[in-house]
Parts: structure tokens; C-alpha cells; sequence
């Protein structure tokens, strides 16, 4: 540092005035990190990070940030909330929780919320009739998802697997749900993505068969164990999921 530290002081060694004088600068610095460091730790604490599918988090858990914030009763709560969540990918290291679709038994650490299940709709301005037959569909172009395929509904509704032409493929839930609703023709669906436009007239079912798609399950990450407001959102989100069943 180029000063000196310490001084002989009759048979003991002493600071210096300049070794004191940085020791209260650095005491100083000190006080200020820790101030710091409390500051971002109550920031983090007062943040929650949920990592949710698309269609869940677009028709269900919106819907459902008011019930949760009022449950938690923080005013200073921030929810941000990623609804991009895709079978086995990375979760987004911020992530406190995750809603993700699995067709896996329930394993620890991971509470089911309620089954999927996939189901065909069509706009509610098409001509075909409910519930539809197989010949009517054979003469569709139909949209396609990547992840669901129109032969596995074609085995529960009609007994067979069938090949059916197909239009556009589609990468993700929530493009086919809009093109459905743009008439770009039938498409499988969540039933629970489809049901509001159900409900508002828009989208029509085709007919009463259902895909069984597994179920939507919740579970912490490393980060959200460590969180109280994690957990307890956990624990109000499982409750307003039981409300629905």
C-alpha cells in the first residue's frame, strides 16, 4: 500500500493514524456491501419466477395471478412469468417454479395439478358436423402439431389409425390455436387452451373423443426451495387447481 501499517509504541506495536484511516474506509466499504447484499437478497425474496407451458400459462395461470397475489398478500410481490415452457428443455436459471406437461408417474418433489387431454375443435363458422366422421375428415386439410398426432385421435374416436392429410405443421400449441381460430381448419387442441373460445363461441368440437395427454404437474427449483413466497405459491396454485377439478 506504501504507507506504513503499524508503530512501535513503548513495548507494543500500534496502527498507525494512516492504517486507521483505511481501516474506517474499508469498515465504510463493508457496511455498504452488506447493505447491499441485503437489499438484492430482499429483492430476490420479494421476486417469483414461474416457468409455465404456453397454453397453461396463456388460459389458466394468467387468469389466476390476482387469486395468487391476494393469497400471498405481498404489495411488494413481483410475478414475471414465462409462459414458453417446452417438454425437457432447460429451465430458465431465474426459474422459481415450473408448470410443465409430463406423461411420467408423479415423482417427489412434483405435484400433479390436473390431466391433459387433447381434443379436436374446428372454428365455429365451419360446415362440418358434430360429432364429425372419419370420411368427412379424410376430405379436410387439417392442422398438425408437431407433438400430437391425428392418428393416435383417430385410434380413440373411431377405433383405427388413420393417416389424414395435413396442411401446415404447426411447432407449438398456441400457433395451432390460432390458426384453428383463423380457419385455417381442424386442429387437436387442449381442451383446457380451447375451452374459453368454447365458452365465447368460437371454437367449436368436432366430436366428444378425447386424447389422454398426461397431466400438468408444479414443482420447485433449487432456487424456489430456498424461497418462502415460492413455496407458498406452490401450495395456493395447487389449491386453485383443485378448484377446477
Amino acid at each position: 500500500m506504501g504507507i506504513a501499517l503499524l508503530e512501535r509504541r513503548g513495548r507494543g506495536v500500534v496502527p498507525t493514524a494512516a492504517a486507521a484511516a483505511r481501516q474506517h474506509e474499508l469498515s465504510v466499504l463493508v457496511a455498504e456491501f452488506r447493505r447491499a447484499t441485503h437489499a438484492l437478497r430482499h429483492v430476490a425474496q420479494q421476486t417469483l419466477h414461474i416457468d409455465v407451458t404456453p397454453v397453461l400459462g396463456a388460459t389458466w395461470l394468467a387468469g389466476r395471478l390476482p387469486a395468487l397475489r391476494r393469497s400471498l398478500d405481498l404489495p411488494g410481490l413481483q410475478v414475471e412469468l414465462s409462459a414458453t415452457r417446452l417438454p425437457n428443455a432447460p429451465a430458465d436459471p431465474r426459474t422459481d417454479i415450473l408448470i410443465e406437461l409430463v406423461t411420467d408417474p408423479p415423482t417427489p418433489g412434483r405435484t400433479r395439478l390436473f390431466a391433459a387431454s387433447i381434443g379436436a375443435y374446428v372454428d365455429a363458422h365451419s360446415p362440418l358436423p358434430t360429432p364429425v366422421s372419419l370420411a368427412d375428415l379424410q376430405r379436410q386439410t387439417l392442422l398438425r402439431q408437431t407433438v400430437v398426432d391425428w392418428r393416435d385421435w383417430c385410434a380413440v374416436a373411431f377405433g383405427q389409425r388413420v393417416a389424414l392429410p395435413h396442411g401446415v405443421t404447426l411447432d407449438d400449441p398456441l400457433s395451432a390455436l390460432e390458426a384453428c381460430l383463423a380457419g385455417g381448419g381442424p386442429a387437436l387442441l387442449s381442451t383446457l387452451g380451447a375451452a374459453p373460445y368454447v365458452d365465447s363461441g368460437r371454437l367449436r368440437p368436432l366430436h366428444p373423443a378425447r386424447l389422454d395427454a398426461g397431466h400438468y404437474a408444479i414443482s420447485l427449483t433449487e432456487r424456489g426451495q430456498l424461497k418462502p413466497v415460492a413455496r407458498r405459491a406452490v401450495d395456493t396454485l395447487v389449491a386453485l387447481a383443485a378448484a377446477l377439478r
